[in-house]
């Protein structure tokens, strides 16, 4: 079996210049681990979970976006949230995204692709070129 049989065509995407919360949202909604960013037609980096793990704070977005829409607060405790959440969002994609690629190729037997997922911690894995736009992905779910 090659990387081709087990890939997916069905992407979503973000350019450089959407806002992380954006981004973060579209990962929840999309229940997906990481997508590619592009600026036109190529590939300039990808986005995943881990990327949106803030270092200092430990904060994962996704789940706060989550977790920030379900809650009702007071006005005082509402104020003080839309304040540090107003901080997080003003950050976009080409802050925190992965700028070197790990791609495959389509005739990447899959021994050799799950081998690369856990030695580079990567996923998901554009299928193809790196420069132009993949509609092709490979995306574990462990």
């Amino acid at each position: 079996m090659i990387a081709q049989d087990i890939m997916t065509t069905d992407l979503v995407t973000v350019t450089e210049d959407t806002p992380i919360t954006e981004a973060a949202t579209v990962l929840e909604q999309h229940a997906l681990t990481g997508m590619p960013v592009v600026q036109g037609t190529k590939v300039v980096g990808i986005i995943t979970e881990g990327d949106f793990i803030l270092k200092n704070t430990h904060l994962h977005l996704p789940s706060l976006v989550r977790i920030l829409g379900s809650l009702n607060f007071d006005r005082r405790a509402k104020k003080l949230i839309n304040t540090e959440y107003q901080t997080l969002s003003r950050g976009i994609v080409k802050d925190i995204m992965t700028r070197n690629v790990v791609t495959v190729k389509p005739s990447m037997d899959v021994t050799k692709v799950v081998e690369l997922f856990r030695s580079k911690n990567v996923n998901p894995v554009p299928v193809g070129g790196f420069s132009q736009i993949s509609k092709r992905i490979i995306k574990i779910k462990w």
